[in-house]
Protein backbone atom coordinates (compact mmCIF):
# COMPACT_ATOMS: atom_id res chain seq x y z
CA UNK A 1 0.00 0.00 0.00
CA UNK A 2 1.23 3.36 -0.90
CA UNK A 3 -0.51 5.68 1.49
CA UNK A 4 -1.32 9.04 0.54
CA UNK A 5 -3.95 10.23 2.75
CA UNK A 6 -1.95 12.06 5.85
CA UNK A 7 -4.25 14.86 5.81
CA UNK A 8 -7.14 12.35 6.65
CA UNK A 9 -4.86 10.67 8.94
CA UNK A 10 -1.35 10.46 9.83
CA UNK A 11 0.49 7.13 11.32
CA UNK A 12 1.57 7.38 14.49
CA UNK A 13 4.89 8.91 15.28
CA UNK A 14 6.89 5.94 17.38
CA UNK A 15 8.65 8.61 19.24
CA UNK A 16 5.20 10.01 19.97
CA UNK A 17 4.18 5.90 20.76
CA UNK A 18 7.47 5.82 23.15
CA UNK A 19 6.43 9.05 25.12
CA UNK A 20 2.84 7.21 25.72
CA UNK A 21 3.77 4.14 26.60
CA UNK A 22 4.75 4.60 30.33
CA UNK A 23 1.30 6.32 31.05
CA UNK A 24 -0.52 3.35 29.37
CA UNK A 25 1.35 0.42 31.72
CA UNK A 26 -0.33 -0.75 35.19
CA UNK A 27 2.19 0.71 37.63
CA UNK A 28 1.28 4.34 35.77
CA UNK A 29 -2.21 4.24 37.31
CA UNK A 30 -3.42 7.72 38.43
CA UNK A 31 -6.23 10.13 38.21
CA UNK A 32 -4.73 13.71 36.99
CA UNK A 33 -7.24 15.82 38.92
CA UNK A 34 -6.39 13.31 42.55
CA UNK A 35 -5.06 14.83 45.31
CA UNK A 36 -2.57 12.21 46.10
CA UNK A 37 1.09 11.45 44.36
CA UNK A 38 -0.20 9.20 41.83
CA UNK A 39 -2.68 11.71 40.43
CA UNK A 40 0.12 14.39 41.04
CA UNK A 41 2.64 12.63 38.90
CA UNK A 42 0.08 12.13 36.11
CA UNK A 43 -1.42 15.99 36.38
CA UNK A 44 2.73 16.87 36.08
CA UNK A 45 3.13 14.92 32.27
CA UNK A 46 -0.20 17.17 31.37
CA UNK A 47 0.85 19.91 32.21
CA UNK A 48 4.52 19.47 30.05
CA UNK A 49 2.07 18.32 27.63
CA UNK A 50 0.16 22.10 27.69
CA UNK A 51 3.47 23.72 27.45
CA UNK A 52 4.55 21.43 24.48
CA UNK A 53 0.75 22.16 22.85
CA UNK A 54 1.25 25.46 23.83
CA UNK A 55 5.10 26.55 22.28
CA UNK A 56 3.95 25.00 19.12
CA UNK A 57 1.15 27.97 18.47
CA UNK A 58 2.79 30.61 20.56
CA UNK A 59 0.11 30.52 23.32
CA UNK A 60 0.26 30.45 27.27
CA UNK A 61 -0.14 26.92 28.58
CA UNK A 62 -3.17 28.12 30.52
CA UNK A 63 -4.66 28.50 26.97
CA UNK A 64 -5.11 25.17 26.08
CA UNK A 65 -8.26 22.72 26.59
CA UNK A 66 -7.66 19.10 25.91
CA UNK A 67 -10.77 17.82 23.63
CA UNK A 68 -11.46 14.64 21.90
CA UNK A 69 -9.87 16.37 18.86
CA UNK A 70 -10.80 19.30 16.50
CA UNK A 71 -13.90 18.36 16.31
CA UNK A 72 -15.06 18.78 20.05
CA UNK A 73 -12.71 21.93 19.58
CA UNK A 74 -14.16 23.50 16.89
CA UNK A 75 -17.49 23.22 18.41
CA UNK A 76 -15.84 24.57 21.60
CA UNK A 77 -15.00 27.79 19.81
CA UNK A 78 -18.39 28.20 18.32
CA UNK A 79 -20.90 27.21 20.70
CA UNK A 80 -19.02 27.85 23.74
CA UNK A 81 -17.35 31.22 22.91
CA UNK A 82 -19.93 33.49 21.12
CA UNK A 83 -21.56 35.68 23.72
CA UNK A 84 -25.50 35.98 23.69
CA UNK A 85 -26.69 37.39 20.46
CA UNK A 86 -23.06 37.33 19.35
CA UNK A 87 -22.87 37.51 15.35
CA UNK A 88 -20.67 34.29 13.83
CA UNK A 89 -18.89 34.41 10.32
CA UNK A 90 -17.27 31.78 8.84
CA UNK A 91 -15.65 30.91 4.86
CA UNK A 92 -17.61 28.63 2.72
CA UNK A 93 -15.17 26.28 2.65
CA UNK A 94 -14.80 25.37 6.10
CA UNK A 95 -14.23 21.53 7.16
CA UNK A 96 -17.79 20.03 7.84
CA UNK A 97 -17.58 19.91 11.87
CA UNK A 98 -17.36 23.30 11.89
CA UNK A 99 -20.16 23.83 9.68
CA UNK A 100 -22.18 21.50 11.23
CA UNK A 101 -22.12 23.75 14.27
CA UNK A 102 -24.35 26.86 12.38
CA UNK A 103 -27.66 25.07 12.54
CA UNK A 104 -27.54 25.09 16.34
CA UNK A 105 -26.19 28.63 16.50
CA UNK A 106 -29.35 29.93 14.40
CA UNK A 107 -30.94 27.95 16.56
CA UNK A 108 -29.91 29.89 19.74
CA UNK A 109 -30.39 33.25 18.10
CA UNK A 110 -26.94 33.87 16.95
CA UNK A 111 -26.72 35.49 12.81
CA UNK A 112 -24.37 33.51 10.79
CA UNK A 113 -22.92 34.57 7.92
CA UNK A 114 -20.97 33.23 4.96
CA UNK A 115 -17.50 34.51 3.13
CA UNK A 116 -17.25 33.94 -0.10
CA UNK A 117 -13.65 32.37 -1.73
CA UNK A 118 -12.28 33.09 -4.83
CA UNK A 119 -11.57 30.29 -7.43
CA UNK A 120 -8.12 29.23 -5.38
CA UNK A 121 -10.18 28.82 -2.06
CA UNK A 122 -9.10 32.12 -0.69
CA UNK A 123 -11.18 35.00 1.25
CA UNK A 124 -10.35 38.17 0.94
CA UNK A 125 -9.93 40.37 3.83
CA UNK A 126 -12.54 42.94 2.31
CA UNK A 127 -14.81 40.74 2.03
CA UNK A 128 -14.46 40.25 5.69
CA UNK A 129 -14.41 43.44 6.75
CA UNK A 130 -17.70 44.09 4.69
CA UNK A 131 -19.07 41.49 6.90
CA UNK A 132 -18.45 42.93 10.20
CA UNK A 133 -19.07 46.48 9.08
CA UNK A 134 -22.83 45.09 9.06
CA UNK A 135 -22.49 43.84 12.43
CA UNK A 136 -23.57 47.23 13.93
CA UNK A 137 -21.20 46.75 17.07
CA UNK A 138 -22.61 43.64 18.04
CA UNK A 139 -20.30 41.04 19.66
CA UNK A 140 -18.85 38.76 16.82
CA UNK A 141 -16.51 35.68 16.62
CA UNK A 142 -14.88 34.69 12.98
CA UNK A 143 -13.90 31.49 12.23
CA UNK A 144 -11.02 30.73 9.15
CA UNK A 145 -9.28 27.67 8.67
CA UNK A 146 -5.59 27.85 8.26
CA UNK A 147 -5.13 25.57 5.14
CA UNK A 148 -7.81 24.00 3.79
CA UNK A 149 -8.09 20.15 3.97
CA UNK A 150 -9.01 19.13 0.80
CA UNK A 151 -7.70 21.52 -1.64
CA UNK A 152 -4.66 22.87 0.47
CA UNK A 153 -5.14 26.54 0.82
CA UNK A 154 -3.05 28.90 2.90
CA UNK A 155 -5.63 31.74 4.22
CA UNK A 156 -4.34 35.20 5.03
CA UNK A 157 -4.99 34.76 8.51
CA UNK A 158 -2.68 37.93 9.62
CA UNK A 159 -4.57 40.19 7.43
CA UNK A 160 -8.08 38.48 8.45
CA UNK A 161 -7.21 38.77 12.18
CA UNK A 162 -6.46 42.48 11.57
CA UNK A 163 -9.87 43.52 10.07
CA UNK A 164 -11.14 41.54 13.08
CA UNK A 165 -9.25 43.32 15.61
CA UNK A 166 -10.28 46.79 14.04
CA UNK A 167 -14.10 45.61 14.52
CA UNK A 168 -13.84 44.12 17.96
CA UNK A 169 -14.73 40.55 16.57
CA UNK A 170 -12.77 37.59 18.07
CA UNK A 171 -10.96 35.44 15.85
CA UNK A 172 -10.39 31.44 15.81
CA UNK A 173 -8.50 29.34 13.03
CA UNK A 174 -9.27 25.58 12.68
CA UNK A 175 -5.31 24.80 12.18
CA UNK A 176 -5.57 21.15 12.03
CA UNK A 177 -3.85 20.78 8.49
CA UNK A 178 -1.12 23.43 9.08
CA UNK A 179 0.66 23.41 11.86
CA UNK A 180 3.03 20.39 10.67
CA UNK A 181 4.43 22.88 7.69
CA UNK A 182 3.37 26.04 8.46
CA UNK A 183 4.45 28.74 11.12
CA UNK A 184 1.02 29.39 13.14
CA UNK A 185 2.31 31.85 16.34
CA UNK A 186 -1.09 32.92 17.61
CA UNK A 187 0.20 36.43 19.18
CA UNK A 188 1.74 37.14 15.85
CA UNK A 189 -1.05 36.40 14.02
CA UNK A 190 -3.43 37.80 16.54
CA UNK A 191 -5.60 34.99 16.66
CA UNK A 192 -7.82 34.01 20.01
CA UNK A 193 -8.55 30.52 19.36
CA UNK A 194 -7.16 27.83 17.33
CA UNK A 195 -8.31 23.84 17.22
CA UNK A 196 -5.72 21.19 16.87
CA UNK A 197 -6.20 17.12 16.05
CA UNK A 198 -3.53 14.97 17.49
CA UNK A 199 -3.89 12.05 14.76
CA UNK A 200 -3.46 14.45 11.47
CA UNK A 201 0.13 15.43 12.97
CA UNK A 202 1.82 11.92 13.85
CA UNK A 203 0.01 11.91 17.02
CA UNK A 204 -2.81 9.35 18.42
CA UNK A 205 -6.26 9.72 17.55
CA UNK A 206 -8.97 10.67 19.93
CA UNK A 207 -6.83 13.97 21.32
CA UNK A 208 -7.18 17.64 21.01
CA UNK A 209 -6.99 21.09 21.54
CA UNK A 210 -8.99 24.39 21.45
CA UNK A 211 -6.19 27.61 22.23
CA UNK A 212 -8.16 29.64 24.13
CA UNK A 213 -7.14 33.17 24.76
CA UNK A 214 -8.60 36.61 26.16
CA UNK A 215 -11.03 37.42 25.09
CA UNK A 216 -12.23 34.19 23.95
CA UNK A 217 -13.12 32.48 27.15
CA UNK A 218 -15.29 29.35 26.15
CA UNK A 219 -17.28 27.58 28.49
CA UNK A 220 -18.69 23.56 28.52
CA UNK A 221 -21.40 22.44 25.69
CA UNK A 222 -22.55 20.14 28.21
CA UNK A 223 -22.63 19.77 31.78
CA UNK A 224 -20.31 17.73 33.89
CA UNK A 225 -17.31 18.22 36.56
CA UNK A 226 -15.13 21.33 36.82
CA UNK A 227 -11.95 19.89 35.08
CA UNK A 228 -9.53 22.15 33.05
CA UNK A 229 -10.91 25.37 35.02
CA UNK A 230 -14.61 24.42 34.13
CA UNK A 231 -14.30 24.77 30.44
CA UNK A 232 -14.03 21.43 29.31
CA UNK A 233 -15.87 18.52 31.85
CA UNK A 234 -14.55 15.11 31.74
CA UNK A 235 -11.13 13.27 33.08
CA UNK A 236 -8.19 14.00 31.70
CA UNK A 237 -6.35 10.93 29.71
CA UNK A 238 -2.90 10.88 30.19
CA UNK A 239 -1.75 9.20 27.66
CA UNK A 240 -3.47 10.93 24.62
CA UNK A 241 -2.35 14.47 26.18
CA UNK A 242 0.94 12.88 26.72
CA UNK A 243 0.90 12.29 23.27
CA UNK A 244 -0.59 15.62 21.64
CA UNK A 245 2.17 16.84 23.64
CA UNK A 246 5.30 14.88 21.98
CA UNK A 247 3.56 15.10 18.68
CA UNK A 248 3.20 19.13 18.52
CA UNK A 249 7.60 19.04 20.25
CA UNK A 250 8.30 16.99 16.96
CA UNK A 251 6.16 19.50 15.12
CA UNK A 252 8.05 22.40 16.02
CA UNK A 253 11.21 20.72 15.72
CA UNK A 254 10.65 19.20 11.88
CA UNK A 255 8.36 21.87 10.56
CA UNK A 256 10.99 23.85 8.22
CA UNK A 257 12.43 20.59 6.70
CA UNK A 258 9.24 18.87 6.36
CA UNK A 259 7.41 21.82 4.39
CA UNK A 260 10.50 22.03 2.25
CA UNK A 261 10.78 17.94 1.72
CA UNK A 262 6.84 17.87 1.14
CA UNK A 263 6.55 20.75 -1.50
CA UNK A 264 9.30 18.87 -3.26
CA UNK A 265 7.54 15.62 -3.64
CA UNK A 266 3.94 17.49 -4.41
CA UNK A 267 5.97 19.06 -6.97
CA UNK A 268 7.48 15.69 -8.55
CA UNK A 269 3.31 14.43 -8.58
CA UNK A 270 1.96 17.22 -10.18
CA UNK A 271 4.48 17.38 -12.93
CA UNK A 272 4.20 13.99 -13.21
CA UNK A 273 0.48 13.41 -13.41
CA UNK A 274 0.12 16.33 -15.39
CA UNK A 275 2.63 14.66 -18.15
CA UNK A 276 0.62 11.47 -18.35
CA UNK A 277 -2.70 12.87 -17.95
CA UNK A 278 -4.02 15.17 -20.49
CA UNK A 279 -7.04 17.70 -19.73
CA UNK A 280 -5.81 17.26 -15.91
CA UNK A 281 -6.63 20.15 -13.73
CA UNK A 282 -4.86 21.55 -10.61
CA UNK A 283 -6.94 23.05 -7.61
CA UNK A 284 -6.19 25.80 -5.31
CA UNK A 285 -2.97 27.64 -5.11
CA UNK A 286 -0.03 26.53 -6.33
CA UNK A 287 2.03 27.81 -3.31
CA UNK A 288 -0.39 25.88 -0.66
CA UNK A 289 -0.03 22.91 2.01
CA UNK A 290 3.40 21.53 1.60
CA UNK A 291 2.33 18.21 1.13
CA UNK A 292 -1.55 18.36 0.13
CA UNK A 293 -2.10 18.50 -4.11
CA UNK A 294 -5.70 18.36 -5.80
CA UNK A 295 -6.70 17.46 -9.26
CA UNK A 296 -10.06 17.43 -11.16
CA UNK A 297 -10.05 14.66 -14.26
CA UNK A 298 -12.70 15.74 -16.39
CA UNK A 299 -15.16 13.39 -17.36
CA UNK A 300 -14.29 10.78 -14.69
CA UNK A 301 -15.38 9.32 -12.08
CA UNK A 302 -12.76 9.51 -9.54
CA UNK A 303 -14.25 7.33 -6.81
CA UNK A 304 -15.59 4.54 -9.16
CA UNK A 305 -11.90 4.37 -10.40
CA UNK A 306 -10.57 4.10 -7.18
CA UNK A 307 -11.53 0.62 -7.12
CA UNK A 308 -8.89 -0.27 -9.69
CA UNK A 309 -6.55 1.38 -7.15
CA UNK A 310 -6.41 -0.74 -4.00
CA UNK A 311 -2.96 -0.40 -3.90
CA UNK A 312 -2.89 3.46 -3.10
CA UNK A 313 -4.64 4.80 -0.72
CA UNK A 314 -6.11 8.55 -1.94
CA UNK A 315 -9.12 10.54 -1.33
CA UNK A 316 -12.10 11.89 -3.11
CA UNK A 317 -12.14 14.38 -0.30
CA UNK A 318 -12.84 15.48 3.33
CA UNK A 319 -13.07 12.06 5.13
CA UNK A 320 -15.78 13.81 6.68
CA UNK A 321 -18.01 13.71 3.89
CA UNK A 322 -16.94 10.34 2.44
CA UNK A 323 -19.83 8.06 1.23
CA UNK A 324 -22.25 10.84 1.20
CA UNK A 325 -22.27 11.01 -2.46
CA UNK A 326 -22.88 14.53 -2.58
CA UNK A 327 -20.58 16.75 -4.41
CA UNK A 328 -17.52 18.89 -2.18
CA UNK A 329 -18.73 22.15 -0.94
CA UNK A 330 -14.90 23.29 -1.13
CA UNK A 331 -15.34 22.50 -4.99
CA UNK A 332 -18.62 23.82 -5.54
CA UNK A 333 -17.15 27.23 -3.41
CA UNK A 334 -14.38 27.45 -6.02
CA UNK A 335 -16.95 27.47 -8.59
CA UNK A 336 -16.29 23.57 -10.18
CA UNK A 337 -19.33 21.99 -11.33
CA UNK A 338 -20.81 19.23 -9.46
CA UNK A 339 -19.52 16.73 -12.49
CA UNK A 340 -16.03 18.32 -12.04
CA UNK A 341 -16.19 17.38 -8.38
CA UNK A 342 -16.97 14.20 -8.74
CA UNK A 343 -14.14 13.52 -10.71
CA UNK A 344 -11.34 15.14 -8.36
CA UNK A 345 -8.35 13.58 -6.40
CA UNK A 346 -6.91 14.66 -3.44
CA UNK A 347 -2.84 13.42 -2.46
CA UNK A 348 -2.07 14.23 0.89
CA UNK A 349 2.11 13.59 1.30
CA UNK A 350 3.45 13.12 4.57
CA UNK A 351 6.40 12.29 6.70
CA UNK A 352 6.66 8.88 5.21
CA UNK A 353 6.28 9.03 1.55
CA UNK A 354 9.10 8.65 -0.76
CA UNK A 355 10.27 9.87 -4.11
CA UNK A 356 9.62 6.18 -5.25
CA UNK A 357 5.89 5.73 -3.95
CA UNK A 358 5.25 8.91 -5.81
CA UNK A 359 6.58 7.84 -8.96
CA UNK A 360 4.38 4.95 -8.54
CA UNK A 361 1.86 6.65 -8.09
CA UNK A 362 1.30 8.46 -10.61
CA UNK A 363 2.82 5.48 -13.07
CA UNK A 364 -0.07 3.20 -11.51
CA UNK A 365 -2.61 6.02 -11.64
CA UNK A 366 -2.10 6.71 -15.26
CA UNK A 367 -2.32 2.87 -16.45
CA UNK A 368 -5.75 2.68 -14.72
CA UNK A 369 -6.56 5.97 -16.66
CA UNK A 370 -5.90 4.99 -20.10
CA UNK A 371 -8.00 2.50 -20.00
CA UNK A 372 -11.63 3.83 -21.07
CA UNK A 373 -13.34 1.03 -19.00
CA UNK A 374 -12.11 0.33 -15.43
CA UNK A 375 -11.12 -3.12 -14.58
CA UNK A 376 -13.41 -3.97 -11.95
CA UNK A 377 -16.14 -3.40 -14.28
CA UNK A 378 -14.48 -5.97 -16.93
CA UNK A 379 -14.17 -8.36 -13.84
CA UNK A 380 -10.30 -8.02 -14.31
CA UNK A 381 -7.55 -8.25 -12.00
CA UNK A 382 -5.51 -5.86 -10.39
CA UNK A 383 -1.89 -5.68 -12.47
Amino acid sequence: MIYLDHLASTPLDPLVLDAMLPWMRPGSVGNPHAAHAAGWRAADAIEEARQQVAALVGAQPGDVVFTSGATEANMLALLGGLPPGGRCVVSAVEHPSLLACLPELRRRGHPVEMLPVDGAGCVTPDDLDDALSGCGGEPALVSVMAANNEIGTLQPLAALADVAARHGAVMHSDAVQAVTTVPVDMTALGLQGLSLSGHKMYGPMGIGALVARAPLRPVPAAPGGGQQRGRRPGTLPTPLCVGLGAACRLARERRDEQALRLRTLRERLWLALRDRLPGIRRNGAEDGLAGCLHITLPGVDAADRLLDLPDIAVATGSACHSGSGEPSHVLLAIGLTAGDAHGSLRFGLGHGTTAEEVDRAADRLAAVLADPEPLHRKGAGIG
